[in-house]
């Protein structure tokens, strides 16, 4: 039933194609005009077009837990701020020398003016803790006046907003005065109305992070520190001279070098930390970095964006031999992946060049006349027609444009020209038949499109299954990407068999008429090719290359070598790590790749923002303080252990001490009760211990100075993890973390980490990669058994695509690349390509005839060439991009050279050797309308037969030998007899015109002589029933 079904759909197929082949070459133009207009009417999908460049909503589902928790944080804490970071590297950064050059750079950032904007102006701004050196400066008065008057408050007032400032510049900073963390019990006198007065009018000032905060940023106290104050500095320092926060000024620092009693005396690196906020406007843009990486989820105005690239600017020019600066913005990583993009766009326009080159050569002559760089031309044109139609129907269908469409050209034009070069090679073919020599260009291209057609349809429609099944994936950048492919390559093809055919017609009236390849209007009278235009060397070498499929040692030789690959593959599969590193975004050479590379050795830390995360609470009340005490205690211990987190800055930590250092509670059971809580919460943020922890809460009113805190709405605690190398490091830390908050049972509680959706990534990229190869092999072998019908020759095929994708897979662990979101794209894309390699020689080896070495033969002679070209040409489109510093193209370069190198080993060396020994010998049963490659099809000149194609067009298809012509419904079809219709000089005399053709079997390569054909090859309706000239043929006369 399976054979009588693929019979019965291949016979349909040939059919519509013959007919199909004729109409596009009678109306070429028409053709052409018509694939115009559905290109346009699909491009208007374009109007709907929607690009997705959040990291959540491209790499993970959408009702992932991420993304749940990423809406609660939007509600609730949602993030308006960028950081900035500069690194300062030398032998030693502690130096006089070193700190007057960071004084310059953070004076020309200082300077940059962005639309009359400072960097003053686009601060993120801290409310700061030096109210007690305020306090400190009025020693000579008691501090119980300060209770008993408002006069004095009102000096001390003025004086802290006026003559502090005149005080701090007239005398270099104590340093000693800021060598203790914050002694609350210091203002224990103020009475509770001055103090807030004082608190809540505190100055805020710009988040800036540095060495030069030690000097208040003093520019002559800078330039005059000595190395023997730098040193002091960063050994006793604890509060920050700037702010007023405790701070730990060796986190800054890098590569530090210590003396015997363990003080600081040199490093080799030092940070320097902004923090811009992103205003809350409508023209507020997702960031350059978000629009390459698809890893950032930022957004920013373009005053903040603008600024960012005058700090890039001043870093990257400011390096000098002693001291190297490196910087890495916001906009960093956007930036140099869109720069690398444009600057390695030349290596794929030069790549594609090569392969519109190379196209032209095959396709035609080396002359003037049959060069064909106008039908190369129109299928380039073709595969650019598709890519619309895919875009535009796939953007009307409601998906977005992600980070993942650019790869989608590499896999449209690898099949795209590959069908091209099937189309030719077929084409090819059908000339060389000398039985078609007297057939009118209509008919020429019917019977060379029957073949191809049916061969590509099967390609495309396994592709199309292939990627089209993608889109049940759980990554939504995947699921858009499989199904913008597979309406390409769907597009593509009916392109190919219109648009492309329609050109190819064109060509060849052109050739014809003698019109020049380059310019057609010139005329070429009593053209003549030469001997060595018209030699093929590709087919020269593909019949030396056949003759080895004859070597029972070149066969062996083959087999070894395929196991010995395989082997290899396979334990480079087991081995492959599956990590994703954003360095796969930065070529090699960038300014980011070398400051990453600098913090990755100096810190131990990630350097990126996006390790940085939040652990957050929902509402929750004093009852569940013990539940806190139970997280932050074990997230202490986790920190301190350099376990999973490198740090926490927990509020709860600083409120017990608060609470037992100012307020003389015991411990924390004191107050965790309904009176106490809340007004111990407020007297807290209201401190200068807790005036940065504002921010970390929210509540379901105003927080006002000596009044008990609203009721708490949000609150969360801040986590930096460590560097991880891999999912099996990250995946067990998050999974730590998100243990000890289940165990804590704090109400709504979840930790939340930009990182985390790259890590979620990893978690389900393994699972996702192989349920997505494993539906597309389905596809594959379902497609293909139902159209070639022949169980062998499917598992063959399917092998062969398992050993490519084993053989790539193997290649890339040693050739250094993990298994990321890059690679498995690739990867899957090379499914589509090695394919086509192999099913293309299975439906010709089914063609063929004679036994199974003679049909692999066959198969390879008539259809190699085509698919080595095809394979080939998408190499020369990729072999520039391995020269790229950009590691997502190399990516790319690697895996598809690898998917052409195995796949067209395994489709035309390994496969042909597997189908000599295994494949099915060929069954003698009448074949369809010209489904042989080597049947010989005529068409009745008569105007009157013309009008009847279907009944008049005839094939006589070659068996072996065969025996006996008949004629049936005005068509000449070969029977088996007993006896066959030569004569014993091998000849037979079908006469046509007086014309005489040699005839061969293709299949066996046996030549029957000449035939000579008289009169008309389809008799009209007058002479319909005679069939005395056929009959006197055959000895035993018709059945």
């Amino acid at each position: 039933m399976l054979k009588n079904t693929s019979n019965f759909v291949i016979n349909k197929l040939e059919l519509f194609f013959y007919t199909w082949g004729k109409f596009v070459s009678v109306h070429p133009y028409k053709v052409i005009l018509s694939c115009i207009i559905l290109t346009a009417i699909c491009s208007l999908g374009f109007l709907c077009f929607r690009a997705e460049f959040k990291a959540n909503h491209l790499w993970i589902p959408p009702g992932s837990e991420f993304n749940l928790h990423q809406n609660w944080v939007d509600e609730n804490f949602k993030k308006n701020t960028r950081e900035e970071s500069v690194l300062f590297v030398s032998d030693n950064v502690l130096t006089a020398e070193a700190l007057r050059q960071m004084q310059q750079v953070h004076q020309a950032v200082a300077d940059i003016q962005i639309k009359g904007k400072t960097y003053g102006d686009i601060c993120f701004r801290v409310p700061t803790a030096n109210i007690l050196d305020r306090k400190r400066r009025k020693r000579h008065v008691s501090i119980g006046a300060w209770e008993n008057s408002e006069d004095y408050y009102e000096d001390f007032y003025n004086e802290y907003l006026e003559d502090d400032e005149l005080e701090e510049t007239e005398q270099r900073i104590d340093f000693m005065k800021y060598s203790e963390q914050i002694n609350i019990s210091e203002v224990e006198g103020v009475s509770k109305n001055a103090y807030c007065n004082i608190v809540t009018t505190l100055e805020e000032k710009c988040c800036q992070r540095s060495l030069l905060e030690i000097w208040r940023y003093n520019e002559d106290f800078i330039n005059s520190a000595t190395q023997e104050e730098i040193l002091d500095a960063v050994n006793l320092l604890a509060r920050s001279p700037w702010l007023g926060h405790d701070v730990d000024y060796t986190r800054l620092l890098g590569g530090i070098t210590r003396n015997s009693t363990g003080h600081i005396v040199g490093a080799k690196t030092a940070a320097m930390f902004w923090v811009v906020e992103v205003p809350d406007i409508e023209d507020v843009v997702a960031s350059s970095i978000t629009q390459t990486s698809g890893y950032e989820i930022e957004f920013a105005d373009p005053t903040t964006l603008a600024w960012e690239s005058e700090l890039i600017k001043i870093a990257l020019n400011s390096s000098s031999d002693q001291l190297k600066v490196m910087v890495n913005a916001a906009r960093s990583l956007g930036d140099v992946s869109t720069e690398a993009l444009f600057l390695d766009a030349r290596l794929m326009i030069g790549g594609y060049l090569l392969m519109f080159c190379y196209t032209i050569v095959m396709l035609g002559n080396l002359n003037t006349v049959e060069v064909r760089v106008m039908l190369g031309a129109a299928g380039i044109v073709s595969i650019i027609m598709g890519l619309a139609i895919a875009l535009g129907i796939s953007f009307l269908l409601g998906y977005s444009y992600t980070p993942v469409h650019p790869v989608l050209p590499f896999i449209c034009l690898g099949i795209g020209v590959d069908d091209m070069f099937v189309l030719a090679q077929c084409w090819s073919n059908m000339k060389k038949n000398p039985v078609n020599a007297g057939l009118s260009l209509p008919d020429q291209m019917g019977t060379a499109l029957k073949h191809a057609g049916v061969s590509i349809t099967i390609t495309s429609l396994t592709d199309v299954c292939a990627f089209g099944i993608g889109a049940v994936t759980h990554i939504p950048a995947l699921a858009s990407f499989c199904v913008c492919t597979a309406i390409g390559l769907g597009g593509i093809y009916l392109l190919q068999v219109s648009w492309f055919v329609a050109w190819m017609s064109l060509d060849e009236r052109r050739i014809a008429e003698g019109r020049d390849g380059l310019i057609p209007c010139l005329v070429h009278k009593n053209f003549k090719s030469s001997t060595s235009s018209q030699t093929s060397y590709g087919d020269i070498i593909f019949k030396k290359y056949t003759s080895l499929l004859s070597s029972i040692v070149f066969k062996c030789v083959v087999i070894v070598f395929s196991l010995g690959m395989l082997a290899f593959g396979i334990c480079g599969s087991i081995s492959i790590r599956q990590k994703s590193d954003l360095e796969q975004l930065l070529p090699s050479d960038s300014y980011l790749n070398q400051w990453l590379e600098v913090n990755n050795e100096f810190y131990n830390e990630s350097g990126w923002t996006m390790y940085s995360g939040e652990i957050y609470t929902s509402e929750f009340d004093h009852w569940d303080l013990y539940k806190i005490e139970r997280l932050s205690h074990e997230l202490e211990k986790l920190a301190s252990s350099q376990s999973y987190i490198r740090d926490v800055q927990s509020w709860w930590t600083k409120l017990k001490e608060y609470s037992t250092q100012n307020l003389n509670f015991s411990t924390w059971e004191d107050f965790a009760n309904h009176n106490d809580f809340k007004q111990v919460l407020s007297d807290f943020l209201y401190s200068p211990h807790g005036l940065i922890y504002n921010s970390f809460f929210k509540f379901d009113g105003d927080l006002q100075c000596n009044h008990a805190a609203p009721r708490i709405k949000a609150s969360k605690f801040k986590i930096e993890y460590l560097a991880f190398d891999g999912p099996e490091e990250h995946i067990a830390a998050k999974k730590k973390i998100t243990d000890l908050i289940e165990e804590s049972n704090i109400p709504g509680a979840f930790s939340h980490v930009q990182m985390y959706v790259v890590w979620e990534t990893d978690q389900i990229i393994g699972f996702e990669m192989l349920k997505n190869l494993g539906m597309a092999l389905a596809c594959i072998f379902l497609i293909t058994l139902l159209l070639l019908a022949n169980m062998s020759i499917c598992l063959m095929v399917l092998a062969m695509v398992i050993f490519t994708l084993v053989d790539i897979v193997g290649c890339l662990h040693f050739w250094g690349i993990t298994v990321d979101m890059a690679s498995y794209i690739n990867i899957i894309l090379a499914v589509g390509l090695c394919v086509d390699y192999t099913v293309h020689i299975g439906h010709a080896f089914l063609l063929s005839k004679g036994s199974s070495k003679e049909k692999a033969v066959e198969a390879v002679s008539q259809i190699g060439p085509a698919v080595f070209n095809g394979g080939f040409s998408t190499f020369l489109a990729m072999i520039l991009l391995g020269a790229s510093t950009y590691r997502a193209f190399v990516t790319v370069f690697k895996v598809f050279f690898l998917t052409v190198l195995f796949g067209l080993f395994h489709g035309l060396v390994l496969f042909p050797v597997l189908l000599s020994l295994l494949g099915p010998a060929a069954e003698i049963a009448d074949q369809s309308l010209g489904s042989s490659s080597s049947s010989v099809s005529y068409s009745n000149q008569s105007s009157k037969s013309r009008k009847s194609s279907t009944s008049n067009d005839s094939g006589i298809s070659n068996t072996s030998k065969p025996s006996c012509i008949y004629r049936q419904s005005s068509q000449y079809k070969a029977s088996s007899t007993s006896k066959p219709c030569f004569s014993e000089d091998n000849s037979m005399d079908f006469q046509e015109h007086n014309k005489t053709f040699p005839v061969q079997s293709l299949a066996r390569n046996e030549d029957y002589g000449n035939v000579s054909i008289q009169g008309p090859p389809f008799p009209t309706e007058s002479h319909s029933s005679d069939l005395g000239s056929v009959k006197d043929i055959c000895e035993d006369g018709l059945p």
